[in-house]
């Protein structure tokens, strides 16, 4: 089980070996949400984020794998770089894995214990605050199908868009970086999810890069309909730019999901960010060239 301890850990590793870390903010409870950037700062950036869910927490460890990945390989060609966000719900996932016990506010205990009806935290998917943050964005917010309107495991909506500090982190963030492109990992199901109300010309852009990543990772390619105010719809509808959630892992397994599956997940996303980085500034470059992830 991948912890924040070892994601703590492993960036501890990156300075070491010198590669640019940081911080996108502190969650509800005060833990800090570290980056890893890799590649050259300028105008083609690209962010990876997982575990926005907390019981999805595998996604931390194939996020910081991917960025272990390319600092390891520096010979191949990596057009622009890349911001590696692994945990974007540090809180939510110590609850999900270590339940109350490192909660040090009785008050905070005691209401997080009432919004799950138990002690058994392993389905948690929200934050602190039983905010479910990947329906927390402004972007069509409270209007999906299960949105729920009150703390909850999973799905609650917020008070208001944006309410939740792990939602203004990414909305800030990804702001100042103007990537040219986000991906979101989750859990399960093998699906790549790209729509969101685009218009004719993103919309085919758009299309066509979610076809040859789904291609490529033998995926299904799924418009999401019915599931907003998530990071990838903010990014489409706020920023114009193409952004994408991967539900990786068997729908075969339930949560949380077995890490024994882990290299399965891994192998097929392990150098995807450099490849969409590259084929995007490509494109940029020479809008003309067709689709190619390679």
């Amino acid at each position: 089980m991948y912890k924040y301890s070892d994601l703590l850990e492993e960036i501890d590793k990156f300075n070491a070996l010198g590669v640019e870390t940081g911080n996108i903010g502190d969650s509800s409870l005060g833990l800090r949400v570290p980056y890893v950037f890799v590649g050259e700062k300028g105008k083609n950036n690209l962010i990876v984020q997982g575990a926005i869910h907390a019981r999805e927490h595998i996604t931390s460890l194939l996020v910081i794998n991917q960025a272990k990945f390319l600092v390891k390989r520096p010979e191949l060609l990596l057009r622009g770089g890349i911001y590696f966000i692994p945990m974007s719900n540090p809180d939510g996932v110590r609850i999900c894995q270590e339940g109350l016990s490192w909660i040090s506010d009785k008050k905070t205990r005691a209401r997080l214990l009432e919004i799950n009806g138990s002690n058994d935290f392993s389905m948690w998917k929200a934050n602190a605050n039983g905010v479910d943050i990947n329906v927390n964005f402004d972007a069509k917010w409270s209007k999906g199908k299960e949105n729920v309107f009150y703390p909850h495991p999973a799905n609650y909506v917020g008070k208001s868009p944006n309410s939740e500090i792990e939602t203004l982190n990414l909305v800030r963030f990804t702001t100042a970086a103007k990537p040219l492109c986000t991906l979101s990992y989750h859990t399960k199901g093998e699906i790549v999810y790209w729509r969101f109300g685009q218009n004719k010309s993103a919309l085919w852009r758009d299309y066509r890069l979610a076809k040859a990543i789904a291609n490529q990772l033998g995926y299904r390619l799924d418009d999401g309909t019915g599931s907003v105010g998530g990071y990838k719809d903010w990014c489409i509808e706020k920023l114009g730019i193409p952004a994408f959630t991967f539900e990786v892992g068997s729908d075969n397994y339930g949560y949380p999901y077995p890490y024994a599956d882990f290299q399965r997940i891994y192998t097929p996303n392990r150098d995807l960010p450099r490849k969409i980085l590259n084929y995007l500034v490509k494109e940029k470059e020479e809008p003309k060239n067709k689709t190619d992830t390679q």
